[in-house]
Order: C-alpha cells, then sequence, then structure tokens
C-alpha cells in the first residue's frame, strides 16, 4: 500500500528537472497527484501517461485507484495577481501535500539587477510559495494533516551575501524563514513544512558546457543527481516528526572558497 494512498498532492514545476523526479516517487506513492508545468507539450502528456501506469497496491493487494492529472498555468510577473487569484487558488485549495519545485534563476551583480528582475524574483521565488501555503492551509487545518516541501537555493540556509546572484539568493533565504514560520505557527495541527536547499544538479535543462563547468567546482567532480534530491524531499515528506528542516545536498561544496588545512 502506498504510504500516500488517499492523499492529494500537487507538485509546481512537476514537468521536468527536480520535480520530475519528485512527481514520479509520489506516483509511487499511491497519492492522487496534479503535475504543473508551465508549457503544453508531448512530451508533458507522456509523462503524465507514464505516471498512471505506474501500479501501487491497495491493503487488500488490490490495484489502488490513483489519477495522475495534469495543469499546464504559466507563471509571470504581469498576469502574476490574476494568475494565482484564478487558477492557482483553485488547483491548491483541497491539496493535502504541496511541492513547490518552481522558481526562476537569475544570475546578476547588484549592479546588472533590473526593476524587472527584482520583481519577478520576489514574486515567483518568495511571494509564489507563500501563496501556495497561505491557500493550502485552510484545508489542511481542517483535515488536522498537511505536507508541504519546498525548495531553497544553495547555502541560503543562513543570511550570506553573494556576488553573482543577490537577487535569487535573497529570495530563497526568505523561503527558508517561511518554512520556520510554518512548522512554529501549525505544527499542532499535524502540519509539516521542510525545505531541501539542492547544490548543483544534474537536470535536462544544464547544457553540457554549463554543467562540466559546475562540475569543476564540485569536490567530488560530479553534480547531484536529481534523484538523491527527489529521494530526500519524500525522506522529509513521510517525516511527521521532521518539522522546519533546511536540508542542505550540495555534495560538501564550499562556496568557492578553499578548505585550509595545517
Amino acid at each position: 500500500m502506498g504510504i500516500f494512498s488517499g492523499k492529494r498532492a500537487v507538485v509546481l514545476g512537476g514537468s521536468g528537472g527536480i520535480g520530475r523526479a519528485l512527481a514520479k516517487k509520489l506516483a509511487l506513492s499511491g497519492a492522487c497527484l496534479t503535475v504543473h508545468g508551465g508549457h503544453d507539450t508531448e512530451e508533458f502528456d507522456s509523462f503524465i501517461k507514464e505516471l498512471n501506469s505506474i501500479s501501487t497496491y491497495d491493503a487488500d493487494g488490490k490495484d489502488s485507484e490513483k489519477k495522475v492529472t495534469k495543469s499546464v498555468i504559466k507563471f509571470d510577473s504581469e498576469n502574476f495577481r490574476q494568475t494565482c487569484l484564478l487558477q492557482l487558488k483553485l488547483l491548491l485549495e483541497n491539496a493535502d501535500i504541496v511541492c513547490i519545485c518552481f522558481g526562476p534563476f537569475i544570475q546578476k551583480t547588484l549592479a546588472e539587477t533590473s526593476l524587472d528582475d527584482w520583481e519577478e524574483m520576489a514574486l515567483l521565488d518568495y511571494a509564489l510559495p507563500g501563496f501556495c501555503i497561505s491557500s493550502s492551509l485552510p484545508y489542511m487545518l481542517k483535515k488536522k494533516w498537511g505536507r508541504f516541501l519546498l525548495f531553497g537555493g544553495t547555502r541560503t540556509f543562513s543570511i550570506n551575501g553573494y556576488r553573482t546572484n543577490p537577487a535569487y539568493a535573497g529570495a530563497k533565504t526568505g523561503v527558508c524563514s517561511l518554512v520556520r514560520s510554518v512548522a512554529a505557527g501549525y505544527a499542532d495541527s499535524g502540519i509539516t513544512c521542510n525545505a531541501v536547499l539542492p547544490g548543483f544538479t544534474q537536470t535536462e535543462y544544464l547544457s553540457e558546457e554549463i554543467a562540466e563547468s559546475l562540475r569543476k567546482k564540485m569536490p567530488s567532480g560530479q553534480l547531484i543527481s536529481a534523484e538523491t534530491i527527489a529521494e530526500s524531499g519524500m525522506f522529509l515528506l513521510q517525516s511527521p516528526e521532521i518539522n522546519g528542516a533546511l536540508l542542505n545536498i550540495d555534495g560538501g561544496w564550499d562556496g568557492g572558497h578553499n578548505i585550509k588545512t595545517c
């Protein structure tokens, strides 16, 4: 029997990358699953069919009823308010499990960051997960059960300075504060909120040139797999005693500083 049989799960940003790996694991867990993607493609359709073909079993050993559906919502700062109120809120208001894997990345110095960049990071990397939580909480409070899984940025578990991506990192640091706030406010209602903070991760979105440059920064010379990140996320979702955790998975990356030994 799947651990999440009978639960309704939503994976925002689940059509590719880490979100795709996590969606597959949630399908295996028996959850009734909605996978969000920003674009309606044949590949997305094929992935949904693949997830629906996964068999999970109930306590009697029978194939449990499970349905995986897709939701195509394109988020941008221009139509952010309308999209959240008319499409996203409806998707979340009956969800038991909410995983927010979506979030754009911008690599620019402070001097290069435009007003549009600031707006995009503030809305899509911070306000969006916050609104998802606010929209989902009333239902979870009625059920006395709920799970949130968010994704921070590399080493955003504490306040740090960033030379090349301060707008993104600032928003993701705020997400980590949000995780702790949910845990502090709603643990007594059976609701947990945790975050995974991935390091350099191998996904289909990385070109081989960029992937190779990132491998050189890793102590092991290898990128972290999306499968590893997804497994870690499932561990947090399945653990009722873990709440407010910020799980850093960066393969021992030291932030670009050489570790000196005597």
